[in-house]
């Protein structure tokens, strides 16, 4: 004790500054340190994380934190982590850089009940499986040439639309649900391409398929207790949760099995009125793939089903949103719509039916829609990574989950001038197309994991609004002016106007 008393009272100023500058110096980079190997983190709270942050729209909330904690941070959705990306710079590094470390999808407690374990293309992790199934996905179901093959039923569905309309306008001045109008439409053309069968004849696309996917996409975008605190679990069986999921599962696979068998027993007429056998519906190509052995993959009966799902529930719910967005957004913005409007007038002309002829040069209605998916972009699925990586500087370690907030980077003020507004005219000079090359517009995402039915889906919601511009006038109901029209969004991994899009038809005199 008195060596120790007696060395600190020799101690010179000089020393104990060295000292408290050295100690300074550790800190200093230990602090550094751990601020390199992790990004920052919300404040958050014991068992819930950061879920009392993100308000009742996550995708705002987590842009909100963003502007906060950075443009990659960490945001602890109950005891799960998730490193949230919003900036186009970092997402193509897990895009592009490290595409495929990052090639697993994160799994919820819904798809796992509603694809009963089976591989599919959406949910499924990455595997030789999985990519040689893609790969014929895109080769063989989703092609340009496979799409075009498809078209005459995206014209004779829209037609109906039209005629549907039309008769609604003889009851005088009164708005209708296009928002319930484009869910059957939607509906009906993913039916009859996938199927070869309407999912109902009625209005509203409410049939017996059109209701289990409606139910299904509901149960996907459900809060699930096991996905955000596994100690939990449980409590998904008391709610009903996993009753839900299992009872939804098994009609759809009821449902599927049915028209499987329908095609393997009598496989629908598919030659055209020249003769060219280029109708098949996506049941029999890949029904007849499996039977001569094709493809190379052992197709199960269960992975065709689950493939047949992933095709419902990407391709029914995201276009139908996206015709209601952008409708309502001309009925927002009168100047916009006119300008359209008076493009597809000019390139139909006095033609009595709209081709995709006709579609391919209407470059400003290309524009309308590319701008109306930068504002209204699904939310893009988590991803998972199976390796240790350096992300932005920062360490990410194995079995991370990440999530790539397009809401974030298609209103990044630095790289979108005026990016709130709605202005068709910024993609006129810009070479932004739908499959990912502009890392700055991500409306399907980008890399392995990005939507490869994004053609089908373009395609149908230009040709849809092109004939509702040619052959109505819409105005807004009760003398509502634009600036009054409701834009509120729903929180769900599709986004849709919170409330229903009701427009008035007025007939032209084309």
């Amino acid at each position: 004790m008195a060596i120790l008393f007696y060395d600190s009272s020799i101690m010179s100023p000089m020393i104990l500054a060295l000292l408290l500058l050295a100690s300074l110096g550790c800190l200093f980079g230990l602090a550094r340190r751990r601020q390199q190997c992790r990004p920052l983190t919300p404040w958050r709270l014991p068992v819930i994380g950061n879920f009392h942050q993100l308000t009742s729209l996550p995708h705002r909330g987590l842009h909100n934190l963003s502007q906060i904690y950075g443009r990659m941070m960490i945001v602890y959705f109950g005891s799960a982590p998730y490193f949230v990306i919003s900036s186009a710079d970092l997402a193509r590094e897990v895009t592009k850089t490290h595409d495929y470390h990052f090639s697993n999808r994160v799994k919820s407690t819904a798809s796992r009940l509603l694809f009963a374990g089976s591989d599919d293309l959406v949910f499924s992790p990455n595997s030789h499986f999985r990519r040689q199934a893609k790969k014929l996905c895109v080769n063989e179901l989703l092609s340009t040439k496979r799409v075009q093959s498809f078209y005459y039923i995206i014209e004779e569905e829209v037609a109906e639309l039209v005629a549907k309309i039309r008769f609604s306008c003889q009851d005088g001045h009164s708005d209708i649900d296009l928002s319930s109008l484009f869910i059957g439409v939607a509906n009906n053309i993913v039916c009859r391409a996938v199927l070869g069968q309407k999912c109902t004849d009625g209005g509203n696309g409410d049939g017996t398929m059109g209701e289990l996917v409606k139910e299904a996409t509901e149960l996907l975008t459900a809060f699930s207790f096991g996905d955000f605190f596994p100690f939990l679990a449980w409590l998904d069986s008391l709610v009903g949760f996993n009753k839900k999921g299992i009872q939804i599962s098994q009609a759809l696979h009821e449902f599927l099995d049915r028209v499987i068998d329908e095609h393997e027993i009598q496989p629908p007429a598919c030659r055209t009125e020249d003769g060219e056998n280029n109708r098949k519906d996506f049941v029999q190509i890949i029904t007849e793939l499996q039977k001569n052995d094709m493809s190379g993959l052992q197709f199960t009966r269960d992975n065709i089903k689950a493939i047949l799902l992933d095709m419902f529930l990407a391709g029914t719910d995201t276009s139908a949103a996206s015709m209601e967005w952008t409708m309502a957004e001309l009925a927002k913005h009168p100047r916009i719509m006119k300008k359209v409007q008076d493009e597809v007038q000019s390139v139909v002309g006095e033609q009595p039916k709209i081709t995709e002829h006709h579609i391919n040069r209407m470059k400003y209605l290309h524009c309308v829609v590319k701008e109306s998916l930068r504002l209204h972009a699904p939310f893009i699925l988590g991803r998972q990574t199976f390796t240790d990586l350096t992300l932005g500087g920062f360490k990410i370690p194995a079995n991370s989950s990440a999530l790539i907030n397009s809401w974030a980077i298609h209103r990044d003020p630095l790289i979108w001038d005026r990016p709130l507004e709605f202005l068709p005219e910024r993609f006129m000079d810009r070479s932004s197309d739908y499959k990912g090359q502009d890392h700055n517009y991500i409306p399907f995402g980008q890399g392995r994991r990005s939507c490869p039915g994004a053609h089908f889906s373009v395609s149908e919601i230009e040709y849809a609004l092109a004939n509702l511009l040619f052959w109505f006038n819409w105005e807004l109901p009760d003398g509502m002016a634009a600036e009054e029209l409701d834009m509120s969004e729903t929180a769900a991994q599709v986004s849709h106007k919170k409330l229903p899009l009701r427009l008035v038809p007025v007939p032209k005199a084309v």
